[in-house]
């Protein structure tokens, strides 16, 4: 990272971690010490080494007991068989990551002309190893979470996770002469440069970047950053609305739908489980993954589309509109761009690859065509986003011989060349 401004900006949102978590309040505990650099000091060293129940020792009590309250709202409206039920599978498809390295490494579809296996195998055990943290941590299941200890979470399962980043961090390609990030942590000084009350102005100094100066208030005897004092209760009273606007029984009305998925994936998990070679296991692997893998990108458009999207409401929100008209401003993803390729014919793995080829190649020098295939039975589906006018697209398909265009469900009914 090469400003100041994102190592301080990634220690705020570690502060507030309890809070996306739904951490608990915890016991008594010593807590930083008194002042606002020594406050500030406390939580940067204590990240640099790993130590994340430093985190929940920043925050004032109140903070503390308002992430918990959130905690056992939201475990009193969630079905515990559809909670417990994700974790259970969490926690075996931690186990088949470990049992099955060697094959998985092995596995095509981790194959890459700018990543070397080795490259690959390196970033594997720690990466893994956070999934099984999480997965058995005491988030678990429902009933853990309604007496859930924010702080003992933190020191165990939070300090385990902040290891293993600290593994990935150290494997990542520096400069050299350059610190990593956890080193430049270590090195961080915090002094004050004014008091005045319950307000300070710390002075944040890191090795190789800007100084950066801090507004520190007290609250509750706990000194925090101002901009976390100031957005606090409005983060809290919409987290509590996003809850209230949570209904078990609407809930328990997808209940079904999702114990059927989970079983899908359970029937998955258990036929990798049980492959006992390599070319059996890289088979069934490649073929369940391969369609998740080619789902990947749209995901993260989608994703990062709707972050962009809250990011700026919230900006503009708090600078009372002012970029409400940005021009960078993301909007809603149109569903009416996205089409469906459909044939009457089960296509395997390697058939598809051709024909999502084709579809690739079609795009236009401005277009970035993303594409998800799926198989239901006897019929293959390929999703293709985005696409304005069906009708002219149909008529780039050369793969095939369009039978049907049904602008109505944006699909495309395609005949395969013999």
């Amino acid at each position: 990272m090469k400003k100041l401004t994102k190592l301080f900006a990634f220690i705020i949102i570690v502060g507030t971690l309890p809070l996306l978590s739904g951490c608990g309040s915890s016991a008594q505990q010593a807590g930083p010490p008194e002042g606002p650099a020594g406050s500030m000091q406390y939580l940067i060293q204590g990240v640099a080494d790993q130590k994340m129940e430093v985190v929940w020792e920043f925050l004032p009590a109140s903070y503390q007991s308002d992430v918990n309250g959130l905690a056992h709202q939201f475990a009193d409206k969630m079905d515990p068989e559809i909670y417990n039920e994700m974790f259970a599978i969490a926690q075996r498809l931690g186990k088949l990551l470990q049992d099955k390295k060697e094959f998985i490494l092995k596995n095509e579809m981790l194959e890459s002309p700018k990543t070397s296996p080795e490259e690959v195998a390196k970033y594997y055990d720690p990466s893994v190893d956070i999934l099984i943290t999480l997965a058995n941590s005491d988030l678990s299941t429902l009933e853990k979470l309604k007496t859930f200890d924010g702080g003992q979470f933190l020191a165990n399962s939070g300090s385990k996770i902040a290891k293993d980043f600290n593994t990935i961090s150290d494997l990542m390609p520096a400069e050299e002469g350059k610190l990593g990030f956890y080193e430049k942590l270590k090195q961080a000084k915090v002094t004050v440069v004014s008091e005045e009350g319950d307000q300070a102005t710390v002075k944040i100094e890191v090795p190789g970047e800007k100084t950066k100066e801090e507004v520190m208030v007290k609250v509750e005897d706990k000194w925090i950053p101002q901009t976390l004092a100031k957005n606090w209760k409005s983060k809290i009273e919409s987290a509590k609305q996003s809850l209230d606007k949570l209904k078990p029984e609407e809930i328990t009305s997808k209940k079904d739908q999702a114990l059927a998925g989970f079983k899908r994936l359970n029937a998955t998990l258990a036929q990798l489980e049980n492959a006992k070679t390599e070319k059996e296991f890289n088979e069934q692997f490649t073929n369940q993954v391969r369609p998740l893998a080619q789902m990947a990108p749209m995901l993260m458009m989608l994703g990062a589309a709707a972050v962009m999207e809250q990011g700026f409401s919230e900006a503009a929100a708090a600078r009372g509109g002012v970029m409400a008209d940005s021009p960078g401003e993301a909007k809603p993803i149109n569903p009416n761009t996205m089409i469906s390729i459909v044939i009457n014919k089960k296509l395997s793995p390697g058939e598809q690859d051709p024909i999502i080829d084709e579809i690739l190649q079609s795009a236009n020098d401005t277009e970035s065509l993303q594409v998800i295939p799926t198989v239901d039975g006897e019929i293959t589906t390929f999703k293709v986003y985005p696409i304005e006018d069906i009708e002219a697209y149909s008529k780039k398909i050369k793969f095939g011989k369009p039978s049907k265009v049904d602008s109505k469900t944006r699909s495309i009914t395609v005949e395969l060349d013999e």
